[in-house]
């Protein structure tokens, strides 16, 4: 874990999803998101290579989604060469418990778009629970976000 850095911006906006998870592809430019924005890369430990990232607070909220001053708003992203080969749990352990060191009595809540079962079926196995629906307009498409909440007593 370390603070993600322009460089590592710019390294991030490289990746390339397929299929619908290309809606995750970003466009790089001069403002990407950094550490100031509240970004950390989550590193592999033996190459020092990113396989991730991840944010909290305003940078993690999807549209509509409300403050809530009571949970701790968690987004992530990771390197598309380890999606699907059974990294998940590893990389959302190893950000969970980040934030624990930090938060240890705070909940966490994340929004997941609602057709990435995927995505869903990685944060139930990591304690969350499913609470709600969201609908919401980004990039000016209709979208709706599941909201899954890990409360302190999980895991």
């Amino acid at each position: 874990m370390r603070p993600l850095t322009h460089s590592d911006a710019h390294q991030v906006a490289g990746w390339q999803y397929d299929g619908p998870w290309d809606i995750y592809n970003l466009i790089a430019t001069d403002d990407l998101p950094t550490a100031a924005d509240g970004y950390s890369a989550v590193t592999d430990s033996a190459t020092g290579r990113i396989v991730g990232f991840f944010c909290t607070g305003p940078e993690a909220r999807v549209p509509g989604l409300d403050e809530d001053l009571d949970v701790i708003d968690l987004g992530v992203g990771m390197d598309p060469r380890w999606v699907g080969k059974g990294h998940g749990m590893a990389f959302g352990g190893t950000v969970l418990s980040h934030l624990r060191r930090d938060h240890p009595s705070t909940p966490v809540r994340a929004a997941i778009q609602a057709w990435n079962g995927r995505s869903r079926q990685l944060v139930r196995q990591l304690g969350f629970v499913e609470r709600e629906q969201l609908q919401c307009v980004q990039d000016g498409r209709s979208v709706t976000y599941v909201v899954a909440i890990l409360s302190t007593t999980a895991r």
